[in-house]
């Protein structure tokens, strides 16, 4: 079993969950720091797109692409997988 999965399985339900939030605030906290007029014009996109490309017009993919680049995805993964190890690390020295 891998170290991971060890610490997953010895932090519990509980712990999990808190993981779990950390990462979910992490992910609001990110996404609120889009101006919201870009965060609307992506929601608006996306649903256009309803999970399909071919729904959009040229230029709307092209936005679409300029507006998930944007969203810096790299940086919240980076973020996220930092506070996850964190608040796990907090939990397996709780005694």
């Amino acid at each position: 079993m891998s170290p991971a999965l060890r610490t997953l399985r010895r932090i519990g339900p509980w712990g999990m969950a808190l993981t779990l939030g950390q990462v979910a605030w992490t992910v609001r906290e990110h996404w609120q720091s889009i101006p919201a007029e870009r965060r609307d014009r992506l929601q608006v996109l996306l649903r256009k797109a309803r999970g399909r490309r071919s729904n959009l017009t040229l230029a709307e993919r092209a936005e679409l692409r300029e507006l998930v680049r944007a969203l810096d995805l790299a940086r919240l993964l980076r973020r996220g997988a930092m506070d996850a190890a964190a608040a796990t690390r907090r939990l397996r020295r709780a005694p």
